[in-house]
């Protein structure tokens, strides 16, 4: 069984997402977002369309630098300046400090390029998988093992699973949720989703834990081929943030038609706070997505109105590790 971390991840991921953190505040000066927002508070759709920008890229924007303390969010979801902002971040204030347009990185040009490419991105990762070479698949899914082992630990205490007799984990990658899941719960099956390269990468994995016999891997595109049936949960460990709305809608579709009726949906996301103003890791994983995938951090409320509309029910969100909630809901 796959032993729990005496304490989380959270600092490493604190410090894994710090690259993103100076490079999004000098694109956050350069683009004039300071001085649009000293005019008039504005909601995010409008910063996005009054700077010409990708609504995605204004929302992955403003979530850092309101984290980082200089926005703030009324409950109307307007965003204006803090006093820090108006000191330091106003071109027109003698106390500008101007050596942040002139910050330059490989982040910082990546992001300046993501910022109007409309859901493309500039680097892509999850979302190319299938066309990557064998080699920079395995590097890609390792990372991912690395970076989710010790949270699959966390999510396996959730009682949800305790009810699930057979779980299938769409894109499960590495395995590496259902290692922590199949350990703790000896009523229930896991059978792994995923393209052909990465099964055999997942299958070892599943062998190192001797756990053969409680977890098998399909190869199958997500997207394009049909989902095996009989399964009472479904689970998506970080699949939603990589993939655009529709995208997002359609994969809840196909949970929402393979569940056997009563079955639960769970969702392993970090989550943004219900104003998009933080927390400051969870905010530069939406820069990160805005990079390499399609899609961005979700609120709470996004995901139950995107389960609700599917036809899901009983919605719950449950913090699970470190960043980690698990969203679950039932269908109907």
């Amino acid at each position: 069984m796959l032993p729990s971390p005496p304490v989380d991840d959270r600092a490493i991921y604190d410090a894994f997402t710090s690259r993103f953190i100076f490079p999004t505040l000098a694109i956050s000066v350069e683009i004039g977002l300071y001085e649009l927002l000293h005019r008039e508070p504005l909601r995010l759709p409008e910063v996005a369309d009054e700077l010409g920008l990708d609504h995605r890229a204004a929302e992955a924007v403003v979530a850092v630098v309101a984290a980082l303390g200089f926005l703030e969010s009324g409950t109307d979801g307007r965003f204006s300046l803090t006093p820090v902002a108006q000191t330091y971040l106003l071109a027109e204030s003698p106390f500008f400090r101007r050596e942040l347009v002139h910050f330059e990185t490989s982040t910082t040009e990546s992001l300046r390029l993501a910022m109007r490419a409309h859901q493309e991105p500039v680097d892509p990762l999850a979302v190319n998988i299938g066309e990557l070479p064998a080699e920079r698949v395995r590097d890609f899914i390792e990372l991912m093992h690395s970076m989710t082992l010790a949270a699959a630990t966390g999510l396996a205490e959730h009682p949800v699973f305790s009810g699930i007799e057979r779980l299938l984990d769409v894109a499960g990658g590495s395995g590496s949720l259902c290692l922590g899941i199949a350990g703790r719960h000896p009523q229930l099956h896991c059978t792994i989703l995923d393209l052909p390269p990465v099964c055999p990468i997942a299958k070892g994995h599943i062998d190192q834990y001797d756990l053969a016999d409680r977890i098998d891997v399909v190869a199958a595109n997500m997207f394009q081929d049909p989902w095996p049936a009989g399964f009472d949960g479904l689970l998506f460990g970080n699949i939603f943030h990589d993939w655009d709305m529709e995208s997002c809608r359609f994969l809840a579709r196909r949970a929402f038609e393979t569940l056997q009726p009563g079955g639960t949906i769970c969702l392993h996301e970090m989550l943004l706070d219900d104003l998009k103003d933080g927390p400051l890791t969870v905010a530069c994983f939406s820069i990160a997505m805005l990079l390499h995938e399609k899609g961005k951090q979700f609120t709470a409320g996004e995901l139950e109105d995107l389960l609700g509309e599917t036809g899901f029910r009983d919605f719950q969100v449950t913090p699970s590790y470190g960043y980690y909630s698990l969203v679950t809901a039932t269908r109907s």
